[in-house]
């Protein structure tokens, strides 16, 4: 060996005492990291699937369990790029864990078996009666709803759309037009009877009725629970939950609105899981967003993204045949509308 091959081979040799450089993939600072995004979705995992959302912070973080579980999803991948494979692990199982939760939402589940009354139901956010309310109307006329749950109802607006015609296509009404987003209509082309018992407590009216559809019956509540939008209205919001119809003896109920909540919020599951069945979920289209606002939110100039917070659940043994997210047309919130069978 030469002179010069034993000075290269000696040079490319750690001396005695000097460390050796780590990769750039393994630095402390890189696993530090890498570690502190684990732990966050992992505590994440664990709030959603025991239902432990309390507070304002964790009530209004868990309505984002999809994009956290995308944001998961290409964390892992990131770990596995940089050889972090303890990390990748825990990142991994909650990616897993979040999809299981989300999946059923996007596959389609038969319909219950009936042979009653088929009927369609509507729910319209008016968005303070700030909403195209000639383009409501216009979707009344194209989908002829049975039955139409009408949120932040302004006297404005409930002038309006009688001026346009909607007496005419929905011809009985339960109306409780007020200021700012308190008040709600319902509007029916059956006669209706209503409900006292039902929603008079909240911050915002919420109005049940017994419709006759012709010789089957129907219970029908247009919902609009209080927004979880401050520590002051977590209570009002768990009340509302707290208040809403459970199944019983009588008429099958169907509630319809702005829920204010995912599924994948606990006071929404619990509600199913006491006999209702979520429209979109049943179709498939659980995932389907109906909210978003119209401004910037987080510092003034990020978007919040869009959540499902529009539902129509029917008790369950009513089936379930068609679901669609309409296009909004000026409010916050987009129509949806469901298409039902009594058993």
């Amino acid at each position: 060996m030469t002179e010069t091959d034993t000075a290269t081979a000696t040079d490319d040799q750690p001396r005695p005492g000097e460390r050796t450089r780590r990769p750039w993939w393994r630095s402390r600072w890189l696993r530090a990291l890498s570690w502190a995004g684990t732990v966050g979705v992992a505590a994440y995992t664990l709030v959603r699937l025991l239902g432990l959302e309390t507070g304002w912070l964790l009530v209004t973080t868990i309505a984002f369990v999809p994009y956290v579980a995308v944001s998961a999803l290409v964390a892992a991948g990131i770990q596995a790029a940089v050889r972090h494979w303890a990390a990748l692990a825990v990142t991994g199982t909650c990616a897993l864990a979040l999809g299981a939760v989300l999946l059923p939402r996007a596959v389609e589940d038969a319909p219950a078996e009936a042979a009653g009354t088929e009927f369609t139901v509507m729910s319209v956010n008016l968005y303070v009666g700030q909403t195209d309310l000639e383009r409501v109307v216009d979707l009344v006329e194209e989908h002829r709803p049975d039955l139409l749950s009408v949120q932040e109802l302004t006297p404005g607006a409930a002038d309006r759309l009688a001026e346009l015609g909607l007496h005419e296509l929905l011809p009985h009404s339960i109306l409780e037009p007020d200021d700012l987003a308190v008040g709600t209509g319902l509007y029916a082309a059956h006669p209706v009877e209503r409900i006292d018992t039902v929603g008079r407590d909240g911050i915002f009216y919420q109005i049940g009725a017994e419709v006759d559809l012709g010789g089957d019956a129907v219970r029908f509540m247009a919902v609009h629970t209080a927004a979880p939008s401050s520590r002051e209205r977590i209570p009002l919001w768990e009340g509302d939950f707290a208040d809403m119809p459970r199944p019983d003896d009588g008429a099958p109920w169907v509630l319809a609105g702005d829920f204010n909540a995912t599924l994948d919020h606990d006071n929404m599951r619990g509600l199913l899981a006491d006999g209702y069945t979520d429209a979109a979920e049943a179709t498939g289209e659980g995932l389907t967003p109906t909210w978003q606002p119209t401004s910037y939110g987080y510092f003034g100039f990020v978007k919040i993204p869009p959540v499902t917070l529009d539902h129509v659940l029917a008790e369950d043994g009513v089936a379930v045949l068609d679901w669609q997210v309409l296009g909004k047309g000026g409010s916050d919130h987009a129509p949806v509308l469901a298409r039902l069978q009594l058993p």
